[in-house]
């Protein structure tokens, strides 16, 4: 018995209809989307159009109203609300026109307002995520189950609205946050002048200076002074390190760039690490405000010596240098003139008994000396020895030796 082939019954598609008493298989889902689709356009406009803005703000207000920094009252809840319409506003309106212009206006401003009221980046970016919650919220609160795939596809372009506020907002914070810097630091150089110009200021004045600088009156605290191309690398590193720049007073004297600041703040702050780092220009310590004049003019000193000779930044223990350089020129130049009384020895004797006399000088023991240069204590001696016999000098004694300290400092 022969049988005809049987022929599929199919769909208008072509797809093959199921057996007789089979389950069907359901149909695949449309593809999901997460950018916004060209018939979208009309219901997006009036779900924008249903959120109300007052309702937003007033959602926004009471969760502010739990973020420690708000609690402080800093910002006036009449102020919150304002500033909320406004933002709210200009969201709604660049994501119905496109138009960025309205919004990143307002976001600056919030940004500059926060900055000055003392509300910190943390808080600000804080509220600014809110900003994204109650939108969305909202959103989702006025639609349908029908729009969802349409929320979905909104999704990213709701965020790069919220984000390019944010960063407008950011940027306003950081301009206000360095103007208000400058004009401190130009309110702290005033003071820190009136110190430093004057040798022996009252007590009381000083007091009131400390004050008003927000300083302590006693220390102990660290002076940074850098000169030419050294002042100008430190002024660079504040510029682009607003956290550096907000934990130092910064003021010149005689063309140097003086900072100072406190030890503890130097020794640990993560903002300075790349300053204490630098070996720029020179450190030295005080241990008050009163000593800041004697302190400038130290450091000042230091700065302007070669950053070579110790090998980088000048401390305290540069100090030869200083009388080496106002010796010369002077009656008493001829201390320091050690060199030509070594012109008969060898260059090679000439090396060794300079160094001997160098380490000796770092040492004070002529065993530890000649323990560093690998020699035996004879010879040391004997080195020494010579030394005295070519300059008249004898190092093992402290006054004549303080003279070749000056003369190689």
């Amino acid at each position: 018995m022969s049988h005809e082939p049987v022929t599929p019954v199919t769909t208008s598609d072509g797809e093959p209809l199921p057996a007789p008493g089979s389950t069907a298989a359901p149909a695949p889902s449309a593809t999901l989307s997460s950018s916004p689709l060209p018939e979208d356009r009309e219901r997006w406009l009036e779900l924008l159009e249903m959120l109300d803005i007052d309702e937003l703000s007033a959602d926004f207000v009471q969760r502010m109203s739990q973020v420690e920094e708000y609690q402080e009252g800093k910002i006036s809840s009449a102020d919150l609300t304002k500033a909320a319409r406004g933002s709210f506003r200009g969201l709604i309106g660049c994501m119905r026109e496109g138009s960025e212009r309205e919004l990143e206006s307002v976001a600056f401003n919030v940004g500059t307002s926060r900055a000055r009221a003392g509300i910190s980046r943390t808080a600000l970016m804080t509220a600014i995520r809110m900003d994204y919650a109650v939108l969305w919220n909202a959103l989702v609160a006025v639609a349908s189950v029908d729009d969802a795939q349409l929320l979905l596809r909104h999704a990213d372009p709701v965020w790069q609205v919220v984000d390019n506020y944010a960063r407008q907002a950011h940027n306003g914070y950081i301009a206000e946050k360095e103007m208000l810097t400058d004009t401190r630091q130009l309110a702290q150089r005033a003071l820190i002048s009136e110190l430093v110009d004057a040798k022996e200021p009252r007590p009381e004045r000083i007091a009131e200076i400390a004050k008003a600088l927000e300083l302590p009156l006693r220390g102990p605290y660290v002076l940074v002074a850098a000169a030419g191309a050294e002042a100008q690398t430190l002024r660079d590193h504040l510029t682009s390190e607003y956290g550096a720049r907000a934990l130092v007073t910064s003021y010149y004297f005689e063309g140097m760039l003086v900072l100072l600041m406190r030890e503890r703040t130097w020794l640990t702050s993560q903002e300075l690490q790349a300053l204490r780092g630098s070996e720029l220009g020179a450190l030295i310590l005080i241990t008050g405000l009163e000593e800041i004049w004697s302190g400038t003019r130290l450091a000042a000193e230091l700065s302007k010596l070669p950053s070579s000779h110790s090998g980088g930044r000048r401390s305290f223990d540069d100090w030869p240098q200083l009388v080496r350089a106002r010796l010369v020129d002077t009656h008493l130049e001829p201390v320091l003139n050690i060199e030509a009384k070594l012109a008969e020895c060898s260059p090679a004797e000439r090396e060794s008994i300079e160094e001997s006399v160098r380490v000796f000088l770092e040492t004070g023991s002529v065993q530890e000396a000649s323990a560093r240069l690998f020699c035996h204590r004879n010879t040391m001696t004997n080195r020494l020895r010579r030394f005295t016999d070519l300059t008249g000098i004898d190092v093992t004694v402290p006054v004549e030796a303080a003279r070749v300290v000056l003369a190689w400092a």
